[in-house]
């Protein structure tokens, strides 16, 4: 940024033209008439126009009065005072100040020779105060914060962002949106200036103290916060949106952890703080129930957990709000299921003879969701609506794309050498591709998620259900088409969902792995060239994935946080606890042998190969032949498709997406390999999330497939798939 100068130095080589002096105002009777003839003795051949905001007392007369011309503006806010004097007033220069008195009209002369003499389309009065209480240091500090970030964003200096004394040229008018309302307009103003590429520059000008019986309009935390609004949101140099984008997403993030965590608070806090009888009875009523649908295998033993959750009545409201609790014979171990029976039985469990022990990353949505539909509905009735929901979105996801994938199997190609044939035939083998890869998808996880038992159980149905409704819309709303903070805000939902039914293990993993795989489906912009193309997709899988992760992680956080403030105890020291017991087996610390000897004990590779025989069977239909294979074929085909899309990395067209493909799949053998006590200790989870890896080898060949031009083979699978042609890349 140049120099100020003096207006003595500045080059008359272009004469200024029709000047209009613009002054929006709201309330000010009192120095309207004053202001209009200073701006007359500094400009003496302007036309000074005075846009009345809504005012309640004699602006208007005053103004006309002074000899401006007055126009009206009955919405109030100075954004739309200053949208309707730039649209109705026709000059060559345009100079704006407030109708306060704050603003030095002698220095009117020399704004506008500066515009005119250096070819500027914006020339900013820079604020300089000489008078005691003219300028408030809240403000001050305010419009030095504003004025950084917008150094930020504009990648130049900006000394008084905020400032309402401007001249404009006659070109910057015409193009200038004028999309805000209030005050947050000087903002927009330069913003605009640095993404159009307008030349401006800013001088100082003398700023006076409010004269008596002239009053403020700002309100400094509102309109503060709609000025943050527009720096962040609103478009600025190019390579500020670049760098806008983290921050952006951030915000989204942290708001939607804000809301989430808010939410479910209240909600928790509704369902903690009610009469438990009524959960009570539908637990009786499941217990004397001849299959006795609460029993202590798989699923049942956490939903027996939740149960007790859901009738523990210790600890004061706040704590029963901000997390669940478990709870323990102290003298040998006790299963959930016992304790629970006891407790409907004799109506309570003894404090004296239990223990209770705080677990403030699990469980908290399906607590809400026993506390209101269980009562009604039973517990037959609750996991019976969780299957139908389960097997529903299932069923209709597979059959759709099947059905979408065989239409356009059957419809014809589009033919012929043209530049638009080409990009028809291009779409469409997007659009099969799309179709063929959601059918596979859904197929893996009917195949590999033991749905049967899991579809009806309070702590996976649930997560179940959402991740599935997802893999539906994003193909169904065009989800990859939306603007990038409606994409960060929906995953970040997402991720705030599961983390408030299934927090981790194996429900976070499914999540994010069906959130990339989903995304490999959609195609990309219709008109996109490559380049374009791969920019797309980078885009897409670190915004939407990258949204899912941090919001999920930053829920975790901000609950344990709550609970280390709530219960003063050592909530993290906890949970880092459990995560080296399940990264390498160390013993548990923070929890009594005596309490829970699993979780203290370190798994032994035998106990791990005997689960893993028995819930294979989960698997492939219940065949443990099957599941090998299905297994075993989707270790074979990563392999390989990591290999292909490893050497081809160069020629490929969509990058991106097959390394979005592969990080799915790859994803749950790395999490063999870092967890691997979690492994051996979990079986039955880790086998459920075997699904990931065959949905992304099954959508790895069907992509090669359908995008080939040439038949290779791919590994030892014999399965023939393509090369992108050169044409192509």
């Amino acid at each position: 940024m140049s120099p100020a100068r003096s207006s003595t130095e500045l080059p008359a080589t272009r004469p200024a033209g029709r000047v209009a002096v613009l002054l929006p105002c709201l309330n000010e009777e009192a120095t309207i008439g004053s202001v209009v003839g200073q701006f007359h003795t500094a400009l003496p051949e302007a036309s000074i126009y005075v846009c009345d905001n809504g005012s309640e007392d004699g602006t208007a007369e005053a103004a006309r009065r002074a000899g401006a011309e007055v126009l009206l503006e009955e919405e109030r806010g100075k954004g739309r005072a200053v949208r309707r004097l730039f649209r109705e007033v026709d000059a060559d220069v345009y100079l704006i100040a407030d109708g306060d008195g704050t603003y030095d009209a002698a220095s009117a002369q020399r704004l506008v020779s500066t515009l005119a003499g250096r070819y500027l389309d914006m020339v900013v009065a820079v604020r300089r105060s000489t008078e005691p209480g003219a300028y408030t240091l809240v403000r001050r500090f305010g419009n030095r914060l504003f004025s950084l970030l917008a150094w930020w964003r504009c990648h130049r200096t900006v000394r008084d962002l905020l400032s309402g004394y401007r001249a404009f040229s006659r070109r910057y008018v015409d193009a200038f949106p004028a999309r805000s309302d209030g005050f947050e307009v000087e903002t927009e103003m330069t913003l605009f200036a640095a993404s159009a590429g307008m030349a401006w520059d800013e001088i100082e000008c003398l700023y006076f103290a409010r004269p008596q019986g002239s009053r403020s309009k700002l309100h400094a935390f509102r309109d503060g916060f709609r000025i943050l609004r527009t720096l962040l949101w609103m478009p600025a140099a190019a390579a500020g949106e670049r760098r806008l984008g983290g921050l952006r997403a951030a915000v989204l993030v942290a708001a939607v952890t804000i809301v989430a965590t808010a939410l479910f608070l209240a909600m928790n806090w509704l369902a903690v703080s009610g009469d438990p009888e009524p959960v009570a009875d539908a637990l009786r009523a499941s217990l004397e129930h001849p299959d006795r649908t609460l029993e202590d295998s798989a699923e049942r033993f956490n939903d027996c957990l939740l149960s007790l959750m859901a009738l523990d009545r210790g600890g004061t409201l706040v704590e029963r709000t901000v997390s669940p609790r478990r709870v323990y014979r102290y003298t040998r171990p006790q299963r959930p299921c016992d304790a629970l029976e006891q407790r409907l039985s004799e109506g309570a469990v003894d404090d004296s003879d239990y223990l209770t022990v705080f677990y403030h990353q699990y469980w908290a949505g399906q607590r809400v969701m026993l506390q209101w539909l269980l009562p009604p509905l039973g517990v037959d009735g609750l996991r019976r609506m969780l299957r139908v929901l389960t097997f529903g979105l299932l069923g209709l996801g597979f059959f759709a794309a099947l059905t979408r994938s065989v239409l356009l199997f059957t419809g014809r190609e589009p033919e012929g050498g043209s530049h638009e044939s080409d990009g028809d035939s291009k779409r469409w083998r997007e659009n099969l591709f799309q179709a063929i890869a959601l059918a596979a998808l859904f197929l893996c996880l009917f195949l590999f998620l033991d749905l049967d038992r899991r579809a009806g159980s309070f702590t996976t149905g649930a997560s179940n259900v959402l991740t599935l409704a997802l893999l539906i819309a994003v193909p169904v709303l065009g989800i990859a088409n939306w603007k990038p903070g409606r994409q960060v805000l929906l995953f970040a939902g997402f991720g705030a969902a599961i983390a408030y039914h299934e927090l981790l293990f194996g429900s976070a993993l499914i999540g994010l792995a069906c959130v990339l795989l989903a995304l490999a489906t959609a195609p990309p912009p219709a008109q996109a060239t490559v380049a374009v193309a791969r920019d797309w997709w980078r885009a897409l899988y670190l915004r939407c994935g990258g949204a899912y992760a941090s919001c999920l992680s930053a829920v975790f956080l901000l609950r344990v946080v709550i609970a280390e403030f709530v219960f003063q105890e050592p909530v993290l020291f906890k949970f880092w606890d459990q995560l080296t017991h399940r990264l390498y087996g160390a013993s548990r610390s923070s929890i009594h042998p005596d309490i829970d000897p699993f979780y203290a004990s370190r798994p032994t590779v035998e106990r791990f190969l005997e689960r893993v025989g028995n819930n294979l069977g989960t698997v492939g239909f219940g065949s443990s032949a099957v599941a090998f294979i299905l297994i075993g074929g989707a270790a074979l085909t990563l392999v390989a498709g990591t290999v292909f899309v490893l050497q081809k990395r160069r020629s490929l067209e969509e990058p991106w997406r097959w390394l979005g493909i592969l990080a799915a799949g790859w994803c749950v053998p790395a999490w063999f390999v870092v967890f691997s006590a979690h492994t051996m200790a979990h079986v039955p989870v880790i086998v459920r999330l075997l699904a990931l890896p065959y949905a992304a080898a099954a959508i790895l060949i069907v992509g090669v497939a359908v995008f080939g031009r040439r038949s290779v083979v791919i590994g030892n699978l014999g399965v023939e798939t393509g090369e992108i042609s050169e044409s192509e890349s």
